[in-house]
C-alpha cells in the first residue's frame, strides 16, 4: 500500500491510479525480502514484530506511551498536523502501493475515531493510533488468494457499530469434490477489533474457466438493512445484499459489478455476458430488485460514488460510441448534470461533506455534490499567478495538497481560497484525530491541530 534508505529517497505524496506500476513493485518486493532477510539479524529487533501471529508486543516506537494512553482532541475539520505522538502503522499498509515518486495509490485503510483498519490479502489489523498497539487481527476461514495489494479498504457503518471486509479464499477440496473459490465477509466491532459475524458466498466454478485471474472483492456500502458487497473478474461480477441484523445473504444480482451504494440504490454495471456491452443498473439495496436500467453501452463503461445525492457515470453510449461523463440520480437513473469540460479523466473523490473534489497534475475543480454545479477551478498558468497544488485528500471542506516538493497547503473546498500559513505535511487521509502521512515510504498517523 504504500523508504528505502538505500536509494536516497525521502518521498511524500498522493493517492493515484498506479495499476501499470503493479508487476514492477511486485518484482521489486522479491529483492527487497532478500535484502530485509540480511539487514534484520543486524538491525532489527524481534521484540519490534511481537509474536508470530503479527501483534506487537508492545507499542510502536514512534510515539509511544509507556502509561496510559495518549488524550486526542479532535479537529473537524484539521487544519494542521504534529509528528508529536506521531506512530507508524503496519507495513502492510503501504506494501506495493508506492512508486518511486512517492504517489500512494489504493489505499486499504479506513479510520474512525482514533483506530486505523488495515486491509491485506489475507488479514485485516485493527490499529490504535495514540499508541501504534495492533489489538487485533481478523483473517478469513480459509486460504486467502491474491496479493496484499488487491485487498480494498474496509468500510465503517454510519453508525460506527461495525468494520467490514472481504478475503477471496480458496476453500479445499473433499474427495471427489475439487477446490473452489469463496468470497467470505467478516464483521468486526471498531476499536476492539473483535470478531463479529462473517459470511460466506461461494464463486462460481464457470468464472476460472474463462479467466484465471483472481477475483476482486469491495465491500461498496451500507443501505436497507444491508452490507453490499461487490466480487468480479474482468468477465464476471456478482452484487450480493448480506443482512446486518441475521448475517444472511439476503439477495444477489448476477452479472452486476457495483460501485455506488446509496439510501436510495446500489449503483452498478450489468456487464451482460462478459464481453462488449453492458448497462447501467439500479438496484433497491434492501431487496435487490431493478429500479432502473439505460439502454445499452458499447462496453467499459464505470461507476463513482459521488457522495448520498449523486452517483459518476462515464462510458461510451450507442452504437455511435458517443462519450459520456455524467452525474445521474441513484434513485432514478435520470441525468442530474453533465461533467464539466475537462474532467473526463480525473478521478473527483467525495469529501464527506459537501463537495467533489476533482484533481490532476495541473487541474483543480471543485464540484457541489448535490447538484453538481462547479464551484471554482485552479489550473495552472491562470492569470492571477494561482496554479494547482498536488492533492493529497480532502475532508470535511478542505482540502490537503502539497504546493512543491517541500510545502504544503489547505484550501477551503468550498471557495478554493488558500487557507491561513501552518501546513507542514500533506496527509493522504484523514480524519478528525489523525492524518496519514507518507514518511520514507512508512505511513504515519500525524495528531491533528487548530
Amino acid at each position: 500500500m504504500k523508504g528505502v534508505a538505500c536509494c536516497g529517497l525521502i518521498i511524500s505524496g498522493s493517492v493515484a491510479s498506479l495499476r501499470v506500476e503493479r508487476d514492477f513493485m511486485r518484482a521489486r518486493r522479491f529483492c527487497l525480502v532478500a535484502l530485509l532477510a540480511i539487514g534484520l539479524s543486524a538491525c532489527g529487533s524481534p521484540a519490534d514484530r511481537g509474536p508470530a501471529d503479527g501483534v506487537p508486543s508492545g507499542s510502536s516506537p514512534k510515539g509511544s506511551v509507556e502509561k496510559g494512553k495518549p488524550e486526542r482532541v479532535p479537529h473537524d475539520p484539521p487544519e494542521s498536523f504534529t509528528a508529536r505522538g506521531a506512530v507508524a502503522l503496519p507495513p502492510e499498509a503501504t506494501a506495493g502501493r508506492t512508486n518511486l515518486l512517492g504517489d500512494v495509490r489504493d489505499l486499504a485503510v479506513a479510520l474512525h475515531r482514533t483506530s486505523a483498519y488495515v486491509a491485506s490479502a489475507d488479514r485485516m489489523q485493527t490499529v490504535d493510533l495514540t499508541t501504534g498497539k495492533v489489538l487485533a487481527v481478523a483473517r478469513p476461514r480459509a486460504e486467502a488468494l491474491g496479493e496484499d495489494d488487491d485487498a480494498t479498504a474496509p468500510l465503517v457503518s454510519a453508525d460506527g457499530s461495525l468494520v467490514v471486509t472481504t478475503f477471496v479464499t480458496r476453500q479445499p477440496g473433499v474427495g471427489t469434490q475439487s477446490p473452489s473459490m469463496v468470497l467470505e465477509v467478516v464483521a468486526t466491532t471498531p476499536e476492539t477489533g473483535k470478531a463479529a459475524w462473517s459470511t460466506s458466498l461461494k464463486i462460481p466454478r464457470a468464472w476460472a474457466e474463462g479467466d484465471s485471474s483472481t477475483p476482486e472483492a469491495q465491500v461498496v456500502g451500507f443501505a436497507g438493512g444491508n452490507v453490499i458487497v461487490t466480487v468480479n473478474t474482468g468477465y464476471n461480477a456478482v452484487t450480493a445484499g448480506i443482512d446486518i441484523g441475521t448475517h444472511q445473504v439476503r439477495w444477489t444480482a448476477q452479472n452486476v459489478r457495483t460501485r455506488a451504494v446509496t439510501a436510495e440504490a446500489a449503483v452498478g454495471v450489468d456487464i451482460l455476458d462478459g464481453f462488449g456491452p453492458d448497462q447501467l443498473v439500479g438496484l433497491d439495496p434492501a431487496t435487490g430488485k431493478e429500479k432502473w436500467r439505460t439502454e445499452k453501452n458499447i462496453g467499459d463503461t464505470t461507476v463513482e460514488s459521488a457522495g448520498p445525492s449523486l452517483v459518476r457515470v462515464r462510458g461510451y453510449a450507442g452504437d455511435e460510441g458517443t462519450r459520456f461523463d455524467r452525474l445521474l440520480k441513484p434513485g432514478t437513473g435520470k441525468v442530474q448534470a453533465d461533467m464539466p469540460k475537462g474532467l473526463d479523466n480525473l478521478s473527483c473523490p467525495f469529501d464527506q461533506a459537501k463537495t467533489l473534489v476533482c484533481r490532476s497534475q495541473s487541474l483543480l475543480v471543485a464540484l457541489d455534490s448535490t447538484s453538481g454545479k462547479e464551484l471554482w477551478r485552479l489550473e495552472d498558468g491562470q492569470a492571477d499567478g494561482r496554479f494547482a497544488p498536488k492533492v493529497t485528500a480532502s475532508w470535511h471542506g478542505r482540502i490537503y495538497a502539497r504546493a512543491s516538493s517541500t510545502t504544503a497547503v489547505a484550501l477551503d473546498a468550498r471557495t478554493g481560497k488558500d487557507r491561513p500559513a501552518g501546513l507542514d505535511v500533506a496527509p493522504v487521509l484523514v480524519n478528525e484525530y489523525q492524518g496519514l502521512v507518507l514518511v520514507d515510504r512508512e505511513l504515519l498517523a500525524y495528531p491533528t491541530e487548530g
